[in-house]
């Protein structure tokens, strides 16, 4: 499942710099220039490198200088401009960025991706892009890190395993031939202005030596230091002790209720359980008593979050305890990864460094302490829900409202299909409601508990361009339940082979050769059966869900299944017809305009959303950047904002609870999410911003309900067009 405009070195980068000398002395450095041109669309240039998908280009002159006009349409995906580098003209392994200068020419905002180079693997390729929003008539000069830092090794360490890693590049640099411009499912087309595409800052050469072991004992990054990092076992008992007195100095808002709902607000019906309801023309939900009660949270709260693995790297850590000792209960095994180094491998060793922390702070009875902890930190920021995958010992404590999350493994998949977390399930197999059923007979301790906010049924599920499935069904294998549903439907329309093959301009001998084929017809000449069919898989799929739900915990409310990416319209009209709420996982600076289809009304929750900055020893900032935890702060609160005005949205939960490890969960991600750092350090600006909107998240979207300041969303017309769904992949929400 990433947006950021990446400016300037960050200062995070900055402070690793200043200790990159506490492990190695420098390189000899050869000098390069400040800054290589790339394209500067002025005399010279060919029209010829530059290669469209549902896009022109052409050459105009703006303010004194030659831009290159990008001009997309909206049959793609990702409608755009490819560049390509004249042979031999440059290589780019002595530089930190490529920025690139760009101009909004169009009448609409655009979301946009810059990509530089197009590495074969898909985690790579998604680390050599950055994706923005530009506003009509707004230019911007946005960067994109084609290495993890400013600084690389001038001899090889191969670093494995995590996401990013110091002083390696992203990819093979001197491979990089191209650069790319496109848009992001657009709903309308759009004119960009482009120009002065250089690599710049250039990169300073370290000597590996002394560098490993990079990983200190309480998991931090070795060779930075930071404000409030954790020296020692002593520090961590001392922050206890001084955090145990703030929370009981600041408890919680005085009005919220048991549930975290608004003791002070209108008494509403109370059926026992959570519901949503429209109050004042904005959507809410409402707490088992019949308070309003808006959604303030935080995911993955459970003490494991600095799970990393060792196999393979075990020169990586300056302390890994002994088996046989007291810490060896935090050693572990894990399976293949879904993506990453460890995907090669069947099994991995692991160790925990967020539960061996806080053996460290609180000594045996360390659970115990995690859980009164945790939930008086969750009400003492204003907070009042454990997001998605929290662990279910804090859920069944009865302290704080929680979200159930369910996961459906084991189906059968559309063979052609793609997505970032794995294929689709073919909905019409029976392994589909099986598995389905097999997931929620587990779930005995939320079904009738009030204190269940709701289910998510799985997680950013790639559903992709409008059609997309259905292809991908006519792709697969004559075997695949799908494709035999598919074929069914087409006979029952055309009855004769003939008549398809008229208007898909195909040459099917019979119906059972179409069945055979893995050839997908003219997607403008089958459009409407493809678009048909995709409806179908979409509809089978929440009905499904819906109905095994609702037959298990009727009182529960089903939260859909965290919208990620682009969604087209049939996904989320979908979703509104069978959730109860809508979830959409969120990774952009504000959610002003989330909305819904023109006719669609229901409430939104969103399920993930961050800000992360390297200023703390972390060594990726996450999928949203911010310059430092003081702007992260200030983020948070931006964001939070635009959701209490947005009148569909009921709630943000922050992706995650706990930190990261700099060496990388299972799948390499390390970035700075946490609220809480790896040695259970809260981030104190975060925390800051976290309490302060908590506390008055009430009063504010209630005022601006009643003062007729809540924000409507400004939703583009959608448009049926046939879409192509290429290069539009991984996390562009």
């Amino acid at each position: 499942m990433k947006h950021a405009i990446q400016m300037l070195v960050s200062s995070c980068l900055a402070c690793l710099l200043t200790t990159v000398n506490a492990f190695a002395g420098q390189a000899d450095q050869q000098k390069v220039p400040d800054s290589l041109m790339l394209f500067d669309f002025e005399k010279g240039f060919e029209l010829g490198s530059a290669i469209t998908n549902d896009a022109k280009v052409s050459l105009v002159n703006k303010h004194g200088s030659q831009q290159l006009l990008l001009e997309t349409g909206m049959k793609s995906g990702a409608p755009g401009v490819t560049i390509k580098r004249p042979k031999g003209s440059w290589d780019l392994n002595a530089y930190y960025h490529v920025k690139m200068d760009i101009t909004n020419a169009g009448e609409h905002p655009a979301r946009i991706i810059f990509k530089v180079g197009d590495p074969a693997d898909g985690m790579e390729a998604w680390q050599m892009e950055i994706r923005f929003d530009l506003a009509p008539g707004q230019t911007k000069t946005v960067a994109d890190d084609i290495i993890t830092s400013p600084w690389r090794f001038s001899k090889p360490l191969e670093l494995v395993a995590m996401r990013a890693a110091p002083g390696q590049a992203k990819s093979d640099l001197s491979a990089i031939n191209q650069v790319k411009v496109t848009i992001n499912y657009p709903d309308n087309n759009h004119k960009l202005l482009i120009d002065n595409i250089r690599a710049t800052n250039p990169v300073r050469w370290v000597d590996p030596e002394g560098f490993l072991p990079f990983v200190d004992r309480f998991g931090q990054y070795k060779h930075a230091h930071w404000p409030g990092k954790t020296l020692s076992v002593d520090d961590l008992r001392q922050q206890a002790i001084d955090e145990d007195r703030e929370l009981a100095a600041q408890p919680g808002p005085k009005h919220f209720n048991k549930y975290g709902g608004w003791q002070n607000g209108p008494q509403l019906k109370a059926t026992g359980y959570f519901r949503t309801e429209k109050y004042n023309d904005v959507w809410w939900l409402v707490d088992p008593l019949g308070r309003l009660f808006w959604s303030h949270g935080v995911g993955v709260v459970f003490p494991g979050t600095a799970i990393t693995g060792t196999t393979d790297r075990e020169s990586y850590f300056e302390w890994l305890p002994e088996k046989d000792s007291a810490f060896g209960a935090f050693y572990g095994k894990a399976g293949r990864a879904s993506h990453g180094y460890y995907k090669t491998l069947a099994e991995r060793e692991t160790y925990n460094f967020t539960a061996s922390n806080l053996y460290q702070k609180f000594g045996d009875n360390w659970k115990q302490e995690f859980d009164r902890v945790t939930h008086a930190r969750i009400r003492s920021w204003g907070m009042n829900t454990l997001g998605v995958a929290s662990n279910r010992e804090l859920s069944k404590q009865g302290k704080t409202p929680y979200t159930e999350t369910v996961w459906v493994w084991g189906t059968k998949k559309i063979e052609a299909s793609k997505g970032y977390w794995g294929q689709f399930h073919d909905v019409f197999d029976p392994s589909f409601r099986r598995q389905l059923k097999r997931a929620l007979a587990n779930r005995d301790h939320a079904i009738d508990d009030p204190w269940v906010l709701g289910f998510f049924v799985e997680n950013e599920l790639s559903w992709g361009a409008e059609g997309s499935l259905a292809i991908a069904t006519l792709e697969s294998p004559a075997s695949q339940p799908a494709k035999k549903e598919f074929v069914k439907d087409l006979k029952a329309k055309y009855k004769t082979i003939s008549k398809l093959n008229k208007v898909w301009g195909t040459k099917h001998s019979s119906w059972n050769a179409l069945l055979q084929s893995t050839t997908p017809p003219n997607r403008a000449k089958a459009w409407q059966d493809i678009s048909r069919f995709y409806k179908k898989i979409v509809e089978t799929y929440f009905a499904t869900v819906r109905d095994e739900l609702k037959a298990v915990a009727p009182n529960g409310l089903y939260l859909g299944c965290r919208l990620a990416w682009a969604n087209s319209d049939t996904v989320i009209r979908t979703a509104a017809k069978y959730t109860d709420v809508i979830s959409m996982n969120k990774y952009q600076y504000h959610v002003t305009n989330v909305g819904l289809p023109k006719g669609v009304d229901k409430p939104i929750i969103i399920g993930e959303f961050h800000f992360g900055s390297l200023d703390r020893g972390a060594l990726h900032l996450g999928v949203v950047e911010a310059t430092s935890q003081s702007h992260r702060a200030e983020l948070y609160t931006d964001y939070v904002e635009s959701a209490l005005l947005n009148p569909y949205i009921v709630g943000t939960h922050w992706f995650q609870y706990g930190e990261q490890p700099p060496t990388g969960r299972g799948d390499g991600e390390n970035y700075n999410v946490g609220i809480v750092d790896l040695a259970d350090k809260p981030f104190p600006e975060l925390v800051k911003s976290i309490r302060e909107i908590g506390y008055r998240m009430y009063n504010f979207r209630s005022s601006a309900a009643e003062n007729n300041q809540i924000v409507q969303p400004k939703m583009p017309v959608k448009k049926d067009t046939v879409q192509v769904d290429e290069d539009a992949h991984t996390r562009s929400n």
